[in-house]
């Protein structure tokens, strides 16, 4: 009886320690030391790369009418929003002024014509006497080498001469400045007759009148030279973009002709479609910069922008224009937007979560109990790779395009293969070779680690 007792006492212990050992290893009981983790399998995807940006929306084409004369407004026949054509009057200065000028330059025009045919009748007369003293010189040198007149007489004749020929290049000096003096009057009136011109203001190019600056009566400022003041601003609403900058990280992989797809705070329920049309081969000024050194240190430390150009394919939105409403544009300057610009694709590619891949430092893991950080040649893109007994191994991989979710892996894991992918301080810092870990599902993970007394 006794022995049969110590048996089945004996038994029990057995079965008890049994039944410990398997809890232990299912991570029931004594799993203080495991490392709570989710985990996700790699497989093969599709895989698009994304450079996410925000901007503005803007005519693709739009033109700043300024005026080229200074005066005030007199006419002003389009209101904001109107539609006009190529050559339409779109606004008038006043131009008394203008006419006065040109009526002053044309009187100067006929003053110095006129002294043009004074100077060149005069160099007429001059050219006779000229011709006359001509023949009189030769004549008498002819007969004084005859010895029929006296040296005296010849010395006249000569004298004669040679002041026929002053007067005569006098006056084709008077012709040539009273030419300049008409081609100068000339450049004057057609100075005048261009601003007189100038005063009447017409529309560059077809499109709507997107920007009204100025109203009846106000004066503007302006020069052929220079810009002047900004009347309107005349676009093309028929096709539209966005604008947004890029950061130079993410410059590099954006291209010409990407795909683009685009929200518009305006539109929350629908995307547009998009296309990349220019890059800029500079960046924007992020800081104005001056000439002393501590500005130009910390500018230098600032992140270069480039603006990227997207037209909104007007297929994407050519349902919301109302026929019956010809003024109106669904997309409108100044609207809000963001673009994921779709730089590449992959297809069937192996990939995991993107929280599944850290930057560890390999020399580290090997001689310490931690994960550590480094600056050295040692960090490396790794994953943690679930082996038998609920243990981790510390796998390198190499990585290649993602999206907003995951990463391509091309070497190191194999279609199958099981990998930590949450928390994400587990996978960056806190996992290392051989590290215990218990694997739970993603959202018990998340209601543990919320639900951890404070």
């Amino acid at each position: 009886m006794k022995k049969r007792t110590l048996y089945l006492i004996i038994g029990l212990l057995v079965v008890g320690v049994i039944i410990l050992l398997v809890l232990k290893s299912k991570g029931v009981i004594g799993g203080s030391d495991a490392v709570q983790v989710a985990v996700d399998t790699a497989t093969y995807r599709d895989i698009t790369q994304v450079v996410t940006a925000s901007g503005k929306i803007y005519p693709e084409t739009e033109v700043r009418v300024s005026s080229d004369v200074s005066g005030e407004i007199v006419d002003l026949p389009v209101a904001e929003g109107d539609s006009v054509h190529k050559g339409q009057v779109v606004a008038r200065v006043y131009a008394d002024i203008y006419s006065s000028i040109v009526q002053r330059s044309e009187a100067t025009l006929k003053q110095a014509q006129a002294q043009l045919a004074n100077a060149q009748a005069a160099l007429g007369a001059y050219k006779a006497r000229l011709d006359q003293a001509k023949y009189t010189y030769d004549r008498d040198k002819q007969l004084l080498q005859q010895k029929v007149i006296a040296q005296s007489e010849f010395e006249q004749a000569e004298s004669a001469y040679y002041s026929a020929l002053a007067d005569y290049e006098a006056a084709q000096q008077q012709v040539k400045s009273a030419q300049f003096a008409v081609q100068s009057a000339q450049a004057d009136l057609k100075q005048a007759q261009d601003n007189l011109y100038r005063t009447t203001i017409t529309a560059p190019m077809d499109g709507i009148v997107s920007v009204l600056d100025v109203k009846k009566g106000e004066r503007v400022v302006g020069t052929a030279q220079m810009a002047g003041t900004e009347i309107m601003r005349i676009a093309d609403m028929n096709v539209m973009e966005v604008r947004v900058d890029v950061g130079e990280n993410d410059i590099p992989k954006v291209q010409l002709g990407d795909t683009a797809i685009i929200e518009v705070d305006a539109y929350n329920d629908r995307k547009f479609k998009g296309l990349v049309t220019q890059v800029a081969p500079s960046s924007q000024a992020v800081a104005q910069q001056t000439s002393t050194a501590a500005t130009l240190s910390s500018s230098a430390d600032q992140v270069a922008n480039y603006t990227v150009h997207i037209r909104i394919l007007r297929s994407s939105y050519a349902d919301l224009f109302d026929p019956k409403r010809p003024r109106f544009f669904p997309l409108r300057p100044g609207m809000s937007a963001s673009v994921n610009i779709q730089t590449e694709t992959r297809h069937h590619v192996l990939a995991v979560p993107i929280n599944a891949v850290a930057l560890r430092n390999i020399s580290s893991n090997k001689n310490q109990n931690h994960a550590t950080f480094s600056n050295n040649t040692d960090q490396q893109e790794v994953v943690f790779k679930l082996t038998g007994q609920n243990l981790v191994r510390m796998v390198p991989v190499k990585t290649g395009i993602q999206d907003d979710n995951f990463i391509e892996i091309d070497s190191g894991l194999q279609a199958g293969d099981v990998v930590v992918s949450a928390p994400y301080n587990a996978v960056s810092k806190t996992l290392n070779d051989s590290t215990k870990v218990k694997v739970v599902p993603h959202q018990q993970l998340f209601e543990v680690t919320t639900t951890a007394p404070k």
